[in-house]
């Protein structure tokens, strides 16, 4: 069952410090117990993400279970655990949507070869596929979600990308070997990057191979079930359902690390949020590219953590070219 609500953040609430072991701060994003939300909304539009607090959507893949009164915990944490998918709307115009997605295309139109299984992915790094117009877009796009996040729910960073944490490892995906990370960032970083944005403007990133990317799905692509196997993944369609494909959207299954990268049976949630909408989750999830049944389906995704010791050199780049790439690197496919 999905359980959906709206959160507009107004005060910090206070939380136990032994709740908030790996945190710098009482984080203001606490979750109403699934027993009792109440949830309520403005729309803003999107002018300032640095003035103006939007609201986010809750999407919930395991319910919160109340334990003898226990408090909830903070949103940055059950992201890390799996239990949510949270939608932000609006962080991208539809005029900026479609020109990303019209560049995209282009791209698409180029290749040589057939998309494998439907589905074409383009590095925004790779200046053979986009200029430095398309490389600004997703910049400043990408930004608004991380200002968003650091101002309304800053446990994400305190969790999940914190350098000064003690438990930062604890907190992060398994690696695509399936191993529990134990190179932890390096603690001169917590002097420097107190953000989100700070960590991406100071290029203290770690992304997904070839990340971030705009992928474009045709009638029949498809993306299988997968972990993603970075602290935080954010993917902003540039097409809506409906208006631009049938079928598609991003396929969801519950059970964080219990749930296998080849799953049975259907996903418990598919998310098709408009155009413009970012939607935030851990990496130890299982989630899919939903076969599109019509028309062309695009999304700007990006995974990322912290920078560590053991990062690989072609994995931190992020939108610049890459300077070195590993013999098997896939970047635009």
């Amino acid at each position: 069952l999905l359980l959906s609500c709206k959160i507009k953040i107004v005060e910090p609430f206070f939380v136990p410090p032994a709740r908030q072991a790996s945190a710098r701060h009482s984080p203001s994003d606490l979750l109403p117990p699934s027993s009792s939300a109440s949830c309520s909304t403005s729309e803003a539009p999107l002018t300032n993400l640095r003035a103006v607090p939007l609201s986010h959507e809750l999407h919930w893949l395991d319910e919160f279970e109340d334990e003898d009164g226990e408090a909830p915990p903070a949103l940055g944490q059950s992201i890390a655990d799996g239990e949510v998918v949270v939608s932000v709307p609006g962080v991208a115009s539809p005029e900026e949507c479609d020109a990303l997605f019209r560049a995209a295309l282009e791209s698409r139109e180029r290749r040589e070869t057939a998309a494998a299984r439907g589905r074409s992915r383009f590095s925004v790094s790779d200046p053979d596929a986009f200029g430095s117009d398309v490389v600004l877009a997703c910049d400043e796009i990408l930004l608004r979600v991380l200002d968003y996040l650091d101002e309304n729910v800053p446990s994400v960073y305190d969790t999940l990308f914190w350098p000064g944490s003690d438990t930062w490892a604890d907190w992060q995906p398994l690696n695509a070997r399936l191993e529990q990370p134990s190179t932890p960032p390096d603690r001169a970083l917590e002097e420097t990057c107190d953000s989100l944005r700070d960590l991406y403007m100071m290029g203290e990133l770690e992304w997904s191979e070839g990340e971030p990317a705009i992928n474009v799905y045709e009638g029949g692509g498809y993306f299988g079930a997968h972990k993603d196997h970075l602290a935080l993944t954010v993917l902003i369609p540039l097409t809506s359902p409906a208006e631009n494909f049938e079928g598609g959207g991003t396929g969801y299954w519950s059970g964080n690390r219990d749930a296998s990268e080849n799953p049975e049976g259907d996903p418990d949630v598919v998310l098709k949020p408009p155009a413009g909408s970012a939607l935030v989750f851990g990496g130890d999830v299982t989630h899919a590219g939903m076969p599109v049944e019509s028309g062309f389906r695009s999304v700007f995704v990006c995974s990322f953590s912290t920078r560590t010791p053991a990062s690989q050199e072609d994995r931190l780049h992020g939108m610049k070219a890459p300077p070195v790439t590993s013999a098997n690197f896939k970047g635009t496919l």
